[in-house]
């Protein structure tokens, strides 16, 4: 899209609840809470333009619907539009890819309903690293806030089923359906409704969660102190408690080496000295190896004495090595 359809874009999407806004409101985004969702909507953060990884699940998107294609034999079809619930004005779906009806095309009618479409496909990227949250074999194993997602746009729409296909680690394709589940559907559209009409409509904040959300919501004070009520007074002094005790097991485990104090840390190593580690009937324990010094190529050297042996001299070195 060009700059003026993305401007309209994120305009519409400030109108409503779309499907990466409910994993946070419900608590299991592990991208963003419910302050950020407010922030996001009453305009009070600039709009996000992504990252490596948001950028590279963009550019294979295709790839993914083409492959959901070759290996399902299904057609799909992306629609352009922002879709509203009939009901429920706050629930938006921007969806990756209907799965297309035999013999028609996905449309919307006059009421803005989708027709044509047997369910929905979402196309997603994840990471080697999060391998363990696409199992093969296991229907039920998707990111909890893709399934929260998926279940919304099915909410949205009244399709009965979505598929989400994942390329994972940029070598393994997998495809886990979801089927839509009314009780769950009812119970995001009210919890989402309420945050809406209690947060979004009002200006309220939500109550942060994490620090960061304490410091995004309250970034600049008004230099005024308050008085500590008991519980404020027990929180802090327990904060207190607590970093004094970090410092000192810190100290314990990795020592002082300004004062000459070694640390458990650095008596375990002393008794590994020369070893690979230690065992205890056969087990291992604990492995410690000092770091060896960096060896650096000078690879313009190494070119240097390289080009003075003949092609011939070097067609040897090849075959000979």
């Amino acid at each position: 899209m060009n700059a003026t359809e993305r401007a309209a874009w994120l305009a519409e999407r400030k109108t409503g609840i779309g499907g990466s806004d409910v994993a946070a409101i419900i608590g299991v985004s592990p991208y963003k809470t419910a302050v950020d969702v407010f922030l996001d909507k009453t305009g009070q953060t600039p709009d996000w333009e992504g990252n490596e990884a948001t950028y590279w699940g963009n550019v294979l998107e295709d790839v993914v619907a083409q492959e959901y294609t070759k290996r399902s034999g299904a057609k799909v079809q992306r629609l352009n539009k922002m879709l509203r619930h009939p009901q429920h004005e706050f629930a938006l779906a921007n969806v990756d890819r209907f799965v297309v009806s035999d013999g028609t095309r996905v449309r919307l009618n006059s009421a803005g309903q989708v027709e044509g479409a047997s369910g929905l496909l979402e196309c997603k990227t994840a990471s080697a690293y999060k391998a363990d949250a696409w199992k093969d074999g296991d229907d039920d194993a998707v990111p909890t806030e893709y399934v929260a997602q998926v279940m919304w746009y099915l909410g949205v729409t009244g399709l009965k089923w979505a598929d989400v296909a994942c390329l994972v680690g940029g070598q393994r394709y997998v495809c886990k359906r979801i089927k839509h589940d009314a009780a769950v559907i009812d119970a995001l559209f009210d919890r989402c409704g309420a945050f809406w009409r209690d947060h979004i409509l009002t200006g309220k904040a939500p109550e942060p969660t994490t620090g960061d959300d304490a410091a995004k919501l309250f970034g600049q004070d008004d230099g005024q102190l308050v008085e500590a009520d008991p519980k404020t007074l027990e929180l802090i002094y327990r904060a207190r408690d607590l970093k004094s005790q970090i410092a000192s097991l810190e100290l314990e485990l990795d020592g002082d080496k300004k004062r000459g104090v070694m640390g458990i840390t650095g008596e375990i190593k002393r008794r590994i000295g020369a070893h690979a580690g230690i065992q205890i009937g056969g087990q291992t324990l604990c492995t410690w190896k000092a770091a060896k010094p960096s060896q650096k190529i000078d690879w313009q050297a190494a070119f240097a004495d390289a080009t003075k042996d003949t092609p011939q001299e070097i067609a040897a070195l090849i075959r000979d090595t």
